[in-house]
Protein backbone atom coordinates (compact mmCIF):
# COMPACT_ATOMS: atom_id res chain seq x y z
CA UNK A 1 0.00 0.00 0.00
CA UNK A 2 1.34 3.64 -0.81
CA UNK A 3 0.32 6.80 1.21
CA UNK A 4 -0.77 9.87 -0.12
CA UNK A 5 -0.50 11.59 3.25
CA UNK A 6 2.18 14.26 5.01
CA UNK A 7 4.28 15.08 8.00
CA UNK A 8 4.38 18.41 9.91
CA UNK A 9 7.00 17.84 12.80
CA UNK A 10 7.95 19.77 15.91
CA UNK A 11 11.52 19.36 17.37
CA UNK A 12 12.15 19.14 20.53
CA UNK A 13 15.97 19.86 21.74
CA UNK A 14 17.35 18.29 24.58
CA UNK A 15 18.05 22.08 26.32
CA UNK A 16 13.84 22.56 25.58
CA UNK A 17 12.92 19.08 26.93
CA UNK A 18 13.83 20.38 30.45
CA UNK A 19 12.15 23.42 30.09
CA UNK A 20 8.99 21.38 28.73
CA UNK A 21 8.57 18.65 31.43
CA UNK A 22 7.84 21.69 34.11
CA UNK A 23 5.75 24.09 32.22
CA UNK A 24 2.08 23.16 33.27
CA UNK A 25 0.36 24.28 30.27
CA UNK A 26 2.51 22.21 27.86
CA UNK A 27 2.81 25.30 25.54
CA UNK A 28 6.29 25.60 23.92
CA UNK A 29 7.34 27.45 20.35
CA UNK A 30 10.20 25.26 18.56
CA UNK A 31 12.17 25.85 15.55
CA UNK A 32 11.58 24.95 12.49
CA UNK A 33 12.59 21.89 11.26
CA UNK A 34 14.24 21.53 7.36
CA UNK A 35 14.87 18.95 5.40
CA UNK A 36 12.36 17.34 2.36
CA UNK A 37 9.07 18.33 2.25
CA UNK A 38 8.41 14.20 1.70
CA UNK A 39 6.02 13.94 -1.13
CA UNK A 40 5.70 10.98 -2.81
CA UNK A 41 4.73 10.37 -6.13
CA UNK A 42 1.85 8.03 -7.27
CA UNK A 43 4.03 4.85 -8.24
CA UNK A 44 3.02 3.29 -11.01
CA UNK A 45 1.31 -0.75 -11.18
CA UNK A 46 3.67 -3.23 -11.52
CA UNK A 47 2.58 -6.41 -13.50
CA UNK A 48 0.49 -8.67 -12.15
CA UNK A 49 1.86 -12.00 -10.68
CA UNK A 50 -1.18 -13.86 -10.32
CA UNK A 51 -2.93 -12.26 -7.04
CA UNK A 52 -4.76 -10.08 -9.57
CA UNK A 53 -4.15 -6.62 -9.07
CA UNK A 54 -1.38 -7.06 -6.93
CA UNK A 55 1.17 -4.35 -7.50
CA UNK A 56 3.01 -4.85 -4.00
CA UNK A 57 3.56 -8.75 -4.88
CA UNK A 58 6.98 -10.07 -5.62
CA UNK A 59 8.52 -11.49 -8.64
CA UNK A 60 11.61 -12.55 -7.17
CA UNK A 61 10.08 -14.72 -3.86
CA UNK A 62 7.00 -17.02 -3.38
CA UNK A 63 5.27 -18.35 -0.12
CA UNK A 64 4.64 -21.97 -0.24
CA UNK A 65 2.26 -23.10 2.08
CA UNK A 66 3.24 -26.69 3.29
CA UNK A 67 -0.11 -29.04 4.59
CA UNK A 68 -0.02 -29.52 7.83
CA UNK A 69 1.52 -33.33 9.00
CA UNK A 70 3.59 -32.92 5.75
CA UNK A 71 7.73 -33.58 6.44
CA UNK A 72 8.41 -30.58 4.90
CA UNK A 73 5.43 -28.60 7.30
CA UNK A 74 7.65 -30.93 10.34
CA UNK A 75 10.89 -29.62 9.17
CA UNK A 76 9.57 -25.95 9.01
CA UNK A 77 8.39 -26.32 12.70
CA UNK A 78 11.13 -28.05 13.79
CA UNK A 79 13.91 -25.02 12.58
CA UNK A 80 15.98 -23.67 15.14
CA UNK A 81 14.73 -20.29 14.15
CA UNK A 82 12.48 -18.64 11.89
CA UNK A 83 13.49 -16.41 9.06
CA UNK A 84 16.52 -18.87 8.71
CA UNK A 85 17.76 -20.75 5.29
CA UNK A 86 16.14 -24.37 5.55
CA UNK A 87 16.64 -25.56 1.91
CA UNK A 88 19.32 -28.58 2.75
CA UNK A 89 16.78 -29.81 5.77
CA UNK A 90 13.71 -30.06 3.20
CA UNK A 91 13.17 -33.32 2.18
CA UNK A 92 15.09 -34.18 -0.90
CA UNK A 93 11.38 -34.78 -2.53
CA UNK A 94 10.51 -31.60 -1.69
CA UNK A 95 14.26 -30.10 -2.42
CA UNK A 96 13.51 -31.17 -5.65
CA UNK A 97 10.31 -30.46 -6.90
CA UNK A 98 11.22 -26.51 -5.81
CA UNK A 99 14.32 -27.08 -8.19
CA UNK A 100 12.06 -28.46 -10.72
CA UNK A 101 9.91 -25.43 -10.61
CA UNK A 102 12.61 -23.50 -10.95
CA UNK A 103 14.34 -25.02 -13.68
CA UNK A 104 11.24 -24.74 -15.41
CA UNK A 105 11.13 -21.05 -15.38
CA UNK A 106 14.66 -20.58 -16.20
CA UNK A 107 15.73 -19.65 -12.92
CA UNK A 108 17.58 -20.70 -9.76
CA UNK A 109 16.30 -21.58 -5.85
CA UNK A 110 18.38 -19.11 -3.49
CA UNK A 111 17.40 -19.34 -0.60
CA UNK A 112 14.08 -20.85 1.37
CA UNK A 113 13.19 -19.52 4.61
CA UNK A 114 11.17 -21.01 7.66
CA UNK A 115 7.77 -18.94 8.65
CA UNK A 116 5.14 -20.06 11.21
CA UNK A 117 2.44 -21.91 10.10
CA UNK A 118 4.14 -24.20 8.07
CA UNK A 119 5.36 -21.45 5.27
CA UNK A 120 8.61 -21.06 3.45
CA UNK A 121 9.67 -17.74 1.31
CA UNK A 122 11.30 -19.46 -1.84
CA UNK A 123 13.89 -16.54 -2.66
CA UNK A 124 14.35 -17.05 -6.89
CA UNK A 125 17.84 -15.59 -8.41
CA UNK A 126 15.73 -13.19 -10.34
CA UNK A 127 12.24 -11.72 -11.34
CA UNK A 128 9.68 -13.76 -13.29
CA UNK A 129 7.89 -12.71 -16.15
CA UNK A 130 4.06 -13.29 -16.01
CA UNK A 131 4.51 -16.39 -18.02
CA UNK A 132 7.43 -17.79 -15.62
CA UNK A 133 4.84 -17.13 -12.81
CA UNK A 134 2.52 -19.17 -14.52
CA UNK A 135 5.02 -22.23 -14.80
CA UNK A 136 6.75 -21.92 -11.63
CA UNK A 137 3.45 -21.84 -9.51
CA UNK A 138 1.93 -24.55 -11.64
CA UNK A 139 4.71 -27.03 -11.11
CA UNK A 140 4.59 -26.92 -7.25
CA UNK A 141 1.04 -26.50 -7.09
CA UNK A 142 0.53 -30.46 -8.52
CA UNK A 143 2.91 -31.34 -5.94
CA UNK A 144 1.59 -33.49 -3.10
CA UNK A 145 1.85 -32.00 0.33
CA UNK A 146 1.21 -28.07 -1.22
CA UNK A 147 -1.23 -26.22 0.06
CA UNK A 148 -1.03 -22.96 -1.97
CA UNK A 149 1.80 -21.15 -3.36
CA UNK A 150 1.52 -17.31 -3.74
CA UNK A 151 4.39 -14.15 -4.58
CA UNK A 152 5.18 -12.41 -1.22
CA UNK A 153 3.66 -9.28 -0.62
CA UNK A 154 5.86 -6.41 -0.05
CA UNK A 155 4.39 -4.57 2.63
CA UNK A 156 5.04 -0.27 3.89
CA UNK A 157 3.75 1.83 6.18
CA UNK A 158 0.09 3.85 5.10
CA UNK A 159 1.68 7.30 5.88
CA UNK A 160 4.31 9.44 4.98
CA UNK A 161 5.37 12.87 5.74
CA UNK A 162 5.67 16.64 5.28
CA UNK A 163 8.20 19.00 6.99
CA UNK A 164 6.88 22.02 9.03
CA UNK A 165 6.41 23.24 12.28
CA UNK A 166 3.32 24.75 13.94
CA UNK A 167 3.13 26.76 17.49
CA UNK A 168 -0.17 25.57 18.69
CA UNK A 169 -0.69 24.33 22.05
CA UNK A 170 -0.77 20.12 21.15
CA UNK A 171 -3.72 18.92 22.72
CA UNK A 172 -5.79 21.85 21.11
CA UNK A 173 -4.52 20.54 17.95
CA UNK A 174 -5.94 16.81 18.62
CA UNK A 175 -10.07 17.41 17.37
CA UNK A 176 -9.73 13.40 16.53
CA UNK A 177 -9.93 12.78 20.81
CA UNK A 178 -12.45 15.19 21.08
CA UNK A 179 -16.45 15.08 20.22
CA UNK A 180 -16.09 18.16 17.78
CA UNK A 181 -15.32 17.65 14.01
CA UNK A 182 -15.97 14.08 14.20
CA UNK A 183 -13.46 13.21 16.44
CA UNK A 184 -13.75 9.93 18.58
CA UNK A 185 -14.85 11.78 21.82
CA UNK A 186 -12.25 9.94 23.67
CA UNK A 187 -12.38 12.54 26.10
CA UNK A 188 -15.03 11.79 27.78
CA UNK A 189 -14.40 7.79 27.76
CA UNK A 190 -12.02 8.44 30.17
CA UNK A 191 -13.95 9.14 33.17
CA UNK A 192 -14.58 5.20 32.89
CA UNK A 193 -11.61 4.03 31.30
CA UNK A 194 -8.20 4.57 30.51
CA UNK A 195 -7.16 0.91 28.99
CA UNK A 196 -5.31 -0.01 32.16
CA UNK A 197 -4.14 -3.77 31.72
CA UNK A 198 -4.78 -3.98 28.36
CA UNK A 199 -1.74 -4.77 25.73
CA UNK A 200 -1.89 -3.38 22.18
CA UNK A 201 0.59 -4.98 19.84
CA UNK A 202 1.98 -2.23 16.86
CA UNK A 203 3.53 -4.42 14.30
CA UNK A 204 5.47 -1.62 12.44
CA UNK A 205 8.75 0.13 12.11
CA UNK A 206 9.46 0.04 15.35
CA UNK A 207 9.29 2.38 18.28
CA UNK A 208 11.64 5.24 19.92
CA UNK A 209 11.69 4.33 23.24
CA UNK A 210 13.19 6.98 24.65
CA UNK A 211 11.02 9.60 23.59
CA UNK A 212 9.40 11.15 26.53
CA UNK A 213 5.63 11.13 26.08
CA UNK A 214 6.02 6.67 26.26
CA UNK A 215 7.80 6.84 29.14
CA UNK A 216 6.65 3.86 31.48
CA UNK A 217 3.90 2.95 28.68
CA UNK A 218 6.31 0.90 26.59
CA UNK A 219 6.55 -3.04 27.30
CA UNK A 220 10.10 -5.25 25.64
CA UNK A 221 9.05 -6.08 22.09
CA UNK A 222 10.95 -7.81 19.08
CA UNK A 223 12.77 -6.76 15.89
CA UNK A 224 11.21 -9.85 12.83
CA UNK A 225 13.06 -8.01 10.26
CA UNK A 226 15.62 -10.62 8.60
CA UNK A 227 16.93 -8.95 6.37
CA UNK A 228 19.96 -6.91 7.63
CA UNK A 229 20.13 -4.39 5.28
CA UNK A 230 15.95 -3.21 5.49
CA UNK A 231 16.58 -3.71 9.45
CA UNK A 232 19.94 -1.25 9.64
CA UNK A 233 21.05 -2.53 12.39
CA UNK A 234 23.81 -5.23 10.98
CA UNK A 235 22.37 -7.97 13.29
CA UNK A 236 18.59 -9.00 11.64
CA UNK A 237 16.31 -10.40 13.99
CA UNK A 238 16.98 -9.74 17.68
CA UNK A 239 15.24 -8.28 20.91
CA UNK A 240 15.75 -4.57 20.04
CA UNK A 241 12.34 -3.01 18.17
CA UNK A 242 14.00 0.45 18.11
CA UNK A 243 13.21 2.18 14.78
CA UNK A 244 16.63 2.73 13.25
CA UNK A 245 15.03 4.91 10.63
CA UNK A 246 13.36 3.86 7.25
CA UNK A 247 15.10 6.61 4.82
CA UNK A 248 15.90 5.69 1.87
CA UNK A 249 16.83 6.95 -1.42
CA UNK A 250 14.80 5.92 -4.68
CA UNK A 251 17.59 3.97 -6.31
CA UNK A 252 17.35 1.70 -2.76
CA UNK A 253 13.74 0.86 -2.97
CA UNK A 254 13.66 1.07 -7.05
CA UNK A 255 9.89 1.90 -6.66
CA UNK A 256 9.64 5.06 -8.56
CA UNK A 257 9.64 7.13 -5.50
CA UNK A 258 11.97 10.27 -4.97
CA UNK A 259 14.41 9.83 -1.99
CA UNK A 260 12.48 10.01 1.41
CA UNK A 261 13.30 10.66 4.90
CA UNK A 262 12.29 8.84 7.96
CA UNK A 263 8.90 8.28 8.46
CA UNK A 264 8.90 7.36 12.80
CA UNK A 265 5.76 5.86 11.55
CA UNK A 266 5.53 3.23 13.90
CA UNK A 267 6.13 5.54 17.17
CA UNK A 268 3.57 8.03 15.51
CA UNK A 269 1.04 5.34 15.62
CA UNK A 270 2.21 3.86 19.54
CA UNK A 271 1.03 7.50 20.05
CA UNK A 272 -2.26 7.48 18.86
CA UNK A 273 -2.91 4.69 20.97
CA UNK A 274 -1.26 5.31 24.35
CA UNK A 275 0.61 8.27 24.77
CA UNK A 276 1.06 9.37 28.32
CA UNK A 277 -1.64 11.62 29.27
CA UNK A 278 -1.65 14.63 31.69
CA UNK A 279 2.02 14.56 31.98
CA UNK A 280 2.17 18.53 31.00
CA UNK A 281 3.73 17.48 27.46
CA UNK A 282 2.77 16.80 23.85
CA UNK A 283 0.33 14.88 23.19
CA UNK A 284 -2.67 12.68 24.62
CA UNK A 285 -3.69 8.75 23.63
CA UNK A 286 -6.63 7.32 23.12
CA UNK A 287 -5.54 4.72 25.74
CA UNK A 288 -3.16 6.40 28.07
CA UNK A 289 -3.32 3.19 30.76
CA UNK A 290 -2.67 0.80 28.00
CA UNK A 291 0.52 -0.71 27.17
CA UNK A 292 2.05 -1.07 23.93
CA UNK A 293 4.74 -3.48 22.58
CA UNK A 294 6.22 -2.87 19.98
CA UNK A 295 7.22 -5.59 17.00
CA UNK A 296 9.18 -3.93 14.28
CA UNK A 297 8.80 -5.46 10.90
CA UNK A 298 9.01 -3.07 8.33
CA UNK A 299 12.05 -1.10 7.81
CA UNK A 300 14.46 0.17 4.94
CA UNK A 301 12.18 0.51 1.92
CA UNK A 302 9.30 -1.55 3.63
CA UNK A 303 8.96 -5.65 4.80
CA UNK A 304 7.70 -8.76 3.75
CA UNK A 305 4.48 -10.09 4.42
CA UNK A 306 6.71 -13.55 5.71
CA UNK A 307 8.30 -11.19 8.72
CA UNK A 308 5.25 -9.82 9.14
CA UNK A 309 3.11 -13.09 9.81
CA UNK A 310 5.62 -14.29 12.21
CA UNK A 311 5.65 -10.85 14.13
CA UNK A 312 1.93 -11.68 14.11
CA UNK A 313 2.56 -15.29 15.76
CA UNK A 314 4.89 -13.73 18.18
CA UNK A 315 2.75 -10.82 19.24
CA UNK A 316 -0.74 -12.88 19.79
CA UNK A 317 1.31 -15.35 21.68
CA UNK A 318 1.92 -18.19 19.23
CA UNK A 319 5.86 -19.57 19.26
CA UNK A 320 8.29 -18.88 16.49
CA UNK A 321 11.33 -20.54 16.31
CA UNK A 322 14.36 -18.86 17.51
CA UNK A 323 12.19 -16.31 19.56
CA UNK A 324 12.08 -16.20 23.12
CA UNK A 325 8.28 -16.76 24.22
CA UNK A 326 6.37 -13.01 24.32
CA UNK A 327 5.64 -12.71 28.09
CA UNK A 328 2.93 -10.46 26.76
CA UNK A 329 0.61 -11.68 24.35
CA UNK A 330 -1.22 -8.71 23.02
CA UNK A 331 -4.96 -8.42 23.54
CA UNK A 332 -5.09 -5.74 20.70
CA UNK A 333 -3.08 -5.48 17.52
CA UNK A 334 -2.78 -2.79 15.45
CA UNK A 335 -1.86 -3.15 11.58
CA UNK A 336 -1.10 0.23 10.15
CA UNK A 337 0.64 -1.33 7.11
CA UNK A 338 0.06 -3.60 3.93
CA UNK A 339 0.43 -4.42 0.28
CA UNK A 340 -2.13 -4.32 -2.54
CA UNK A 341 -2.76 -7.65 -3.28
CA UNK A 342 -5.78 -10.25 -2.71
CA UNK A 343 -5.28 -12.03 0.94
CA UNK A 344 -2.99 -14.72 0.54
CA UNK A 345 -3.51 -17.97 2.16
CA UNK A 346 -0.87 -17.69 4.13
CA UNK A 347 -1.68 -14.14 5.86
CA UNK A 348 -5.16 -15.38 6.36
CA UNK A 349 -4.03 -18.92 8.69
CA UNK A 350 -1.41 -16.15 10.66
CA UNK A 351 -4.52 -14.15 11.42
CA UNK A 352 -6.85 -17.09 12.22
CA UNK A 353 -4.03 -18.88 14.18
CA UNK A 354 -3.90 -15.18 16.02
CA UNK A 355 -7.31 -14.90 16.49
CA UNK A 356 -7.74 -18.27 18.16
CA UNK A 357 -5.25 -17.32 20.44
CA UNK A 358 -7.45 -14.57 21.43
CA UNK A 359 -6.04 -11.44 19.54
CA UNK A 360 -8.54 -8.68 18.02
CA UNK A 361 -6.64 -7.35 14.78
CA UNK A 362 -7.26 -4.13 13.38
CA UNK A 363 -6.26 -3.20 10.44
CA UNK A 364 -5.65 0.00 8.18
CA UNK A 365 -8.13 0.09 5.09
CA UNK A 366 -5.38 1.44 2.80
CA UNK A 367 -4.98 4.60 1.07
CA UNK A 368 -5.85 3.81 -2.13
CA UNK A 369 -9.22 5.54 -3.14
CA UNK A 370 -10.03 1.42 -4.07
CA UNK A 371 -12.16 -1.38 -2.68
CA UNK A 372 -10.64 -2.79 0.43
CA UNK A 373 -10.97 -6.34 -1.07
CA UNK A 374 -8.02 -5.70 -3.45
CA UNK A 375 -5.49 -5.25 -0.48
CA UNK A 376 -3.90 -6.95 2.30
CA UNK A 377 -4.23 -7.65 5.59
CA UNK A 378 -6.86 -5.55 5.08
CA UNK A 379 -9.03 -7.75 2.91
CA UNK A 380 -8.73 -10.86 4.62
CA UNK A 381 -11.16 -12.24 7.33
CA UNK A 382 -10.67 -12.15 10.84
CA UNK A 383 -9.76 -8.20 10.81
CA UNK A 384 -11.58 -5.55 11.72
CA UNK A 385 -11.18 -2.85 9.13
CA UNK A 386 -10.86 0.76 9.99
CA UNK A 387 -11.31 3.28 6.88
CA UNK A 388 -10.24 6.92 7.60
CA UNK A 389 -12.98 9.80 7.78
CA UNK A 390 -12.00 13.66 7.81
CA UNK A 391 -12.76 16.19 10.27
CA UNK A 392 -16.53 17.19 8.29
CA UNK A 393 -17.43 13.23 8.82
CA UNK A 394 -17.33 12.33 5.18
CA UNK A 395 -14.78 9.82 3.73
CA UNK A 396 -11.16 11.02 3.77
CA UNK A 397 -9.86 11.16 -0.24
CA UNK A 398 -7.89 8.55 -0.07
CA UNK A 399 -9.62 6.04 1.77
CA UNK A 400 -9.94 2.56 0.83
CA UNK A 401 -13.71 1.81 0.67
CA UNK A 402 -16.29 -1.10 0.18
CA UNK A 403 -18.22 -3.71 1.89
CA UNK A 404 -15.06 -4.95 3.99
CA UNK A 405 -14.72 -1.26 5.70
CA UNK A 406 -16.26 -2.43 9.49
CA UNK A 407 -15.89 1.21 11.03
CA UNK A 408 -14.24 4.60 9.97
CA UNK A 409 -12.15 6.94 12.26
CA UNK A 410 -10.13 10.28 11.77
CA UNK A 411 -7.35 9.77 9.29
CA UNK A 412 -7.05 13.67 8.50
CA UNK A 413 -7.36 15.55 5.48
CA UNK A 414 -4.49 16.85 4.06
CA UNK A 415 -6.02 19.63 1.93
CA UNK A 416 -8.15 21.12 4.91
CA UNK A 417 -4.80 21.12 6.82
CA UNK A 418 -6.15 18.85 9.58
CA UNK A 419 -3.49 15.70 9.82
CA UNK A 420 -3.21 13.51 13.34
CA UNK A 421 -0.84 15.02 16.03
CA UNK A 422 1.61 12.21 17.42
CA UNK A 423 4.77 11.22 18.24
CA UNK A 424 8.02 11.44 15.84
CA UNK A 425 11.71 12.19 15.71
CA UNK A 426 13.51 15.18 14.71
CA UNK A 427 15.87 13.70 12.28
CA UNK A 428 15.22 12.72 8.13
CA UNK A 429 17.56 9.58 9.00
CA UNK A 430 18.68 8.02 12.50
CA UNK A 431 16.90 8.44 15.59
CA UNK A 432 18.27 11.99 17.11
CA UNK A 433 15.93 14.24 18.87
CA UNK A 434 12.25 13.71 20.32
CA UNK A 435 9.52 15.34 18.01
CA UNK A 436 5.74 15.68 17.51
CA UNK A 437 4.15 16.23 14.03
CA UNK A 438 1.07 15.12 11.81
CA UNK A 439 0.73 12.42 9.73
CA UNK A 440 -2.89 11.35 7.22
CA UNK A 441 -3.82 8.19 6.39
CA UNK A 442 -5.54 4.87 7.38
CA UNK A 443 -2.57 4.09 9.08
CA UNK A 444 -4.04 7.16 11.39
CA UNK A 445 -7.62 5.85 11.59
CA UNK A 446 -7.01 2.36 12.48
CA UNK A 447 -4.74 3.27 15.87
CA UNK A 448 -8.26 5.29 17.20
CA UNK A 449 -9.92 2.03 16.92
CA UNK A 450 -7.22 -0.26 18.34
CA UNK A 451 -7.28 2.52 21.30
CA UNK A 452 -10.97 2.56 21.89
CA UNK A 453 -10.67 -1.67 22.10
CA UNK A 454 -8.26 -1.20 24.79
CA UNK A 455 -10.90 1.01 26.71
CA UNK A 456 -13.53 -1.70 26.15
CA UNK A 457 -11.23 -4.77 27.19
CA UNK A 458 -10.14 -2.51 30.18
CA UNK A 459 -13.93 -2.97 31.66
CA UNK A 460 -14.49 -6.16 29.88
CA UNK A 461 -11.23 -8.69 29.24
CA UNK A 462 -13.33 -11.58 28.27
CA UNK A 463 -15.30 -9.54 25.11
CA UNK A 464 -15.03 -11.43 22.25
CA UNK A 465 -13.89 -9.66 18.55
CA UNK A 466 -17.11 -10.03 17.68
CA UNK A 467 -18.68 -8.74 19.91
CA UNK A 468 -16.75 -5.78 20.12
CA UNK A 469 -16.64 -5.04 16.67
CA UNK A 470 -20.74 -5.09 17.16
CA UNK A 471 -20.51 -2.78 19.86
CA UNK A 472 -18.35 -0.63 18.19
CA UNK A 473 -20.35 -0.79 14.84
CA UNK A 474 -23.88 -0.36 16.96
CA UNK A 475 -22.47 2.69 18.92
CA UNK A 476 -20.61 4.85 15.79
CA UNK A 477 -21.79 8.13 14.66
CA UNK A 478 -23.37 8.20 11.59
CA UNK A 479 -21.00 9.91 8.51
CA UNK A 480 -22.04 12.80 7.28
CA UNK A 481 -21.25 11.36 3.92
CA UNK A 482 -19.84 8.42 1.96
CA UNK A 483 -19.04 9.14 -1.73
CA UNK A 484 -18.24 5.27 -2.04
CA UNK A 485 -19.54 2.02 -1.73
CA UNK A 486 -18.97 1.60 2.17
CA UNK A 487 -17.17 3.46 4.79
CA UNK A 488 -18.11 1.01 7.66
CA UNK A 489 -20.66 1.71 10.16
CA UNK A 490 -19.92 5.40 11.27
CA UNK A 491 -16.89 7.23 12.77
CA UNK A 492 -16.12 5.06 15.73
CA UNK A 493 -17.18 6.53 19.06
CA UNK A 494 -15.17 5.96 21.89
CA UNK A 495 -17.82 7.32 24.75
CA UNK A 496 -20.29 5.97 23.38
CA UNK A 497 -18.89 2.58 23.07
CA UNK A 498 -17.26 3.09 26.54
CA UNK A 499 -21.24 3.48 27.80
CA UNK A 500 -22.73 0.53 26.24
CA UNK A 501 -20.28 -1.91 27.41
CA UNK A 502 -20.85 -0.44 30.81
CA UNK A 503 -25.02 -0.91 29.99
CA UNK A 504 -26.33 -4.23 31.46
CA UNK A 505 -28.82 -3.91 28.72
CA UNK A 506 -28.35 -1.79 26.23
CA UNK A 507 -30.36 0.24 26.81
CA UNK A 508 -30.67 4.11 25.26
CA UNK A 509 -27.50 6.43 26.80
CA UNK A 510 -26.40 10.01 25.94
CA UNK A 511 -22.74 10.34 26.17
CA UNK A 512 -22.02 14.53 27.07
CA UNK A 513 -19.63 15.94 24.48
CA UNK A 514 -16.86 18.00 25.35
CA UNK A 515 -18.56 21.04 26.24
CA UNK A 516 -21.14 18.82 28.77
CA UNK A 517 -23.90 18.97 26.23
CA UNK A 518 -25.79 15.75 25.14
CA UNK A 519 -25.43 14.08 21.78
CA UNK A 520 -28.44 11.55 21.21
CA UNK A 521 -27.19 7.83 21.16
CA UNK A 522 -29.08 4.65 20.99
CA UNK A 523 -27.66 1.07 21.07
CA UNK A 524 -29.66 -0.87 18.26
CA UNK A 525 -30.70 -4.36 18.95
CA UNK A 526 -31.86 -7.03 16.34
CA UNK A 527 -34.77 -4.86 16.24
CA UNK A 528 -33.05 -1.75 14.77
CA UNK A 529 -32.15 -2.27 10.93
Amino acid sequence: MRSSSHRRALIITSSLLAAVIVVAAGLFVVPRLSGSDGQEATPSPSEGVGLGTAMDARRDRFVVTYAEGTKAAEVIEAAQAYGTDIVDSLPSEDREALNAAAQGASVAVEAVTAHAGGVASVALSQALTPEQITEFTAALEGTDGIEAVEPELHMTTLADSEDNVPDDEYFDRQWDLTSQAYGINATNAWSASTGQGVTVAVIDTGILPDHPDLAGQVLPGYDFISDSWTARDDTGRDEDPTDMGDYATAVECGDGYEDRPSSWHGTHVAGTIAASTNNSIGVAGVAPGARILPVRALGRCGGTSTDIIDALTWASGGEVNGVPTNPNPAQVINLSLGGVGLCPTYYQKAIDAAVARGSIIVAAAGNEDTDVAEVSPAGCDNVLTVGASDTTGNRAYYSNYGTGVDLSAPGGDIEADEGILSLLDASPTTPAEPAYGWMEGTSQAAPHVAGTIALLLSLDPEMTGDEVTTLLQESAQPMAGCDRDGCGAGVVDAAAAVKAAQADDGAVTEPEDDTGASRHFYRCRDACK
